[in-house]
């Protein structure tokens, strides 16, 4: 049996998903990782492709806002570290 291509993305991402929420759960990475937010948006991407054709409206709406998500998080750690480095560059 050959999948399609949009199958074999969706099985991607679904096993992107499931490895990041593992590996947060058995604590092996921190939410506030860029590892971790890199995985769940890269997956989140993955799905909403999927949703695209045939258009699936509940599921390309929840992969899009997960996505922004996972980038909101990203940008969390940034100014985290930002401020961090300032920190210590005062001191």
């Amino acid at each position: 049996m050959m999948l399609t291509y949009a199958s074999q993305i969706g099985i991607a991402s679904g096993v992107l998903f499931v490895v990041a929420y593992g590996l947060l759960n058995l604590r092996l990475v921190k939410a506030d990782s860029y590892f971790y937010q890199g995985i769940n948006f890269l997956g989140a991407l993955g799905f909403t492709y999927t949703a695209i054709k045939p258009f699936n409206p509940g599921l390309f709406i929840t992969e899009v806002v997960w996505a922004i998500v996972a980038l909101l998080g990203c940008l969390k750690i940034m100014n985290t570290m930002r401020k961090r480095q300032s920190a210590k560059a005062k001191n």
